[in-house]
């Protein structure tokens, strides 16, 4: 897809964005009605709120736990109680970051890529199963993750919020910013206080792109473009450029970390953030991994590391791809059991 032509759509977009965040704020500042005993949401508000202000694990009501496992495996299946630690609560979203969740996954009436080889030059009718659960790369959205995993994202945040567990969000591999876009409208809203956010991207073209190279790459001066789209671009949003083996390291040591987002592909990427960010990553805080199931490579890094580590987490998984954990205690990681580099980090 030209560039030109996503560069028209976010003109377009601004607009609209625009438009109705004005009527949510309008909306926002109007008296509520009077709601009796029978409201539907007399019960569920006070709940949301009761999440959202850190009430304990027994305090969340009637909140459903999120669906889990393969979409097209008979495993797939919704916890049924909060003390199972396989379940992540479902909050409903503001009217903000709901408007924002449905923006950044890209909207039905624009379909779909219908190749990932040619760059979206060609598209396809929308499939709501794709757009679920990150199957299709959408030609006008901001992330490729899809809903399913932008709602697991947006359960995590509240989860750390809920709890008090402090720290920041972290995402590595962005593409056009959109899962952070939606982060940042969610600790924006938060009791608990908004917390940094970073991007680590290349944020630039690298090599296996090949023709869809127009579509994959974004400069950093787009992606922050992206978030003022939003209206989310703030002094809490930190973007670091470049390659994994060459920014992660200089993570600063012993900042928190609330939520760890890895979408890297690689052995060596995945092994660059484990190794570096893992130790600083809070008991109860929640990692994510976007590509676990799809590239063996990063499987074979999350075992690897889970041994030599002794680490007794295991892998949730949301979707056909993606799966998630919750740290449940601290470690200081070996480093003497690193490999040296077996993919993206190899000499050329």
């Amino acid at each position: 897809m030209p560039p030109t032509d996503f560069r028209r759509f976010s003109c377009v977009l601004a607009v609209t964005v625009f438009m109705l965040l004005k009527f949510l704020l309008l909306d926002a500042n109007r008296p509520m009605a009077c709601q009796g005993k029978d409201s539907e949401s007399s019960g569920l508000n006070a709940v949301a709120a009761a999440a959202r202000l850190g009430a304990p694990i027994d305090d969340v009501g009637d909140l459903k736990c999120l669906p889990i496992g393969d979409p097209d495996s008979t495993d797939r299946e919704t916890p049924e109680y909060h003390e199972d630690p396989r379940c992540q609560l479902y909050q409903p979203p503001s009217k903000l970051v709901h408007v924002i969740m449905n923006m950044v996954v890209g909207a039905p009436n624009q379909g779909r890529c219908a190749n990932f080889r040619d760059g979206c030059a060609t598209k396809a009718p929308y499939d709501e199963k794709l757009r679920q659960f990150g199957g299709d790369w959408p030609p006008f959205g901001y992330t490729m993750i899809g809903k399913q995993r932008l709602e697991q994202f947006r359960a995590s945040i509240h989860e750390v919020d809920r709890n008090g567990i402090g720290g920041c969000i972290i995402e590595t591999g962005v593409w056009r910013g959109g899962a952070m876009i939606m982060a940042a409208a969610v600790t924006s809203e938060s009791n608990f206080g908004r917390r940094n956010l970073y991007l680590y991207d290349a944020f630039d073209s690298i090599p296996g792109y090949g023709p869809s190279k127009s579509f994959l790459e974004n400069t950093e001066d787009e992606v922050k473009g992206y978030f003022k789209l939003f209206g989310m671009l703030d002094h809490n949003v930190k973007f670091v450029k470049g390659m994994f083996k060459d920014t992660v390291p200089e993570w600063q040591k012993g900042t928190p970390i609330a939520v760890l987002r890895v979408d890297a592909n690689f052995y060596d990427s995945y092994a660059d953030v484990l190794y570096t960010m893992y130790e600083d990553v809070s008991v109860g805080g929640i990692v994510i991994f976007d590509d676990v199931y799809s590239h063996p490579a990063v499987m074979k890094c999350w075992t690897d590391f889970k041994r030599d580590q002794n680490l007794k987490e295991d892998l949730v998984r949301i979707d056909k791809l993606s799966a998630w954990f919750r740290k449940i205690e601290d470690v200081k990681v070996d480093q003497s059991k690193r490999l040296p580099p077996q993919d993206a980090n190899k000499s050329q």
